[in-house]
């Protein structure tokens, strides 16, 4: 059995790969081609969160379960707060192929389908990437943008102001983009024609009124139903794409919540991003309109970069 690292997957899965098998799980999933259930969720009291997620594309040999923990208590240990592993199994026989680290593929895949998205909604012309977080998830997406979009400026907010400095003076050196902190949300959302939102907040991280006409939301922090990263306002005022829309409106508390107050319906989701990747939907939007991609993740896209990370391994060594 295969026990890959996070270092190792790092040196397998390039953002510009892990792009593109984003975008082939996305259609696979749209065509019928994968098979991805509902996460199945255990919270133990005073513990861990723990969620189980197998996918299976059709065709492929493997199968894949991601199990992820969190416990907002784990710093006071010094451990992260979240865990991840996936566990990649063969389709036929059910024996297990790998073991592999969870955060590096979790955080590259879930950047990557935010380029996906970026690339299919936004404007080809925008110039400037707000960001609130800085953290791991934050870092990725810088990367995988640039893979579809010619940004030439980044604005980055996050509430630790220390952290905040050393990010933007990194991102500056390993993307070779001008990145600037800021001092208050308002200054990213008002400077950004792209925003990317890859928080632990569970409120609002800006009044959505204050987003620019034409410009695009990738939100991936909050995924679970009393949490959320953007407001009512701005999701009323969006074109609102999700990646599944079953997750969105029993899980994502940046949907749950507008409908919970009534003020959207289901129906305000105009499409899944597969469903627009292979016609299945289409939107019509003008570019004042702003576009609004809501995730929390599918295990299809674990299943895909897995798929690919077991195999490129096993190739290496015939």
């Amino acid at each position: 059995m295969l026990h890959v690292t996070e270092a190792e997957v790092r040196n397998l899965l390039s953002f510009s790969k892990a792009i593109g098998l984003a975008r082939e799980a996305y259609t696979r999933l749209a065509k019928g081609e994968a098979l991805n259930p509902q996460r199945v969720t255990l919270t133990v009291s005073g513990g861990a969160s723990m969620f189980f997620m197998p996918a299976h594309i059709l065709g492929q040999r493997t199968v894949s379960v991601k199990i992820a923990r969190v416990n907002p208590e784990n710093p006071a240990l010094s451990l992260p707060t979240v865990m991840s592993d996936i566990f990649v199994y063969d389709s036929r026989s059910g024996v297990l192929l790998a073991e592999i680290a969870g955060e590096s593929l979790t955080t590259i895949r879930t950047a990557a389908s935010s380029a996906v998205a970026t690339d299919f909604l936004a404007r080809r012309d925008v110039e400037c990437l707000g960001l609130f977080g800085a953290g791991r998830q934050a870092e990725a997406h810088v990367h995988a943008i640039q893979q579809v979009r010619d940004i030439s400026r980044v604005v980055v907010y996050s509430r630790e102001k220390k952290r905040l400095e050393a990010f933007a003076k990194q991102i500056s050196q390993d993307c070779e983009v001008e990145t600037l902190p800021a001092d208050s949300p308002e200054k990213v959302v008002k400077e950004s024609d792209l925003l990317v939102t890859a928080t632990t907040s569970h409120t609002p991280l800006f009044k959505g009124e204050l987003v620019k006409n034409g410009a695009h939301v990738n939100a991936i922090g909050a995924a679970q139903p009393d949490a959320r990263e953007v407001g009512t306002s701005l999701v009323k005022r969006s074109t609102l794409i999700v990646d599944s829309r079953e997750q969105a409106i029993s899980t994502y508390g940046d949907i749950v919540i507008p409908i919970r107050e009534r003020a959207i319906d289901p129906t305000h989701i105009r499409a899944e991003l597969g469903e627009l990747l292979v016609g299945k939907s289409s939107i019509s939007h003008s570019t004042n309109d702003i576009t609004l991609f809501k995730s929390g993740g599918l295990a299809v896209l674990d299943a895909m970069a897995a798929d690919y990370i077991v195999s490129r391994i096993e190739r290496k060594s015939l």
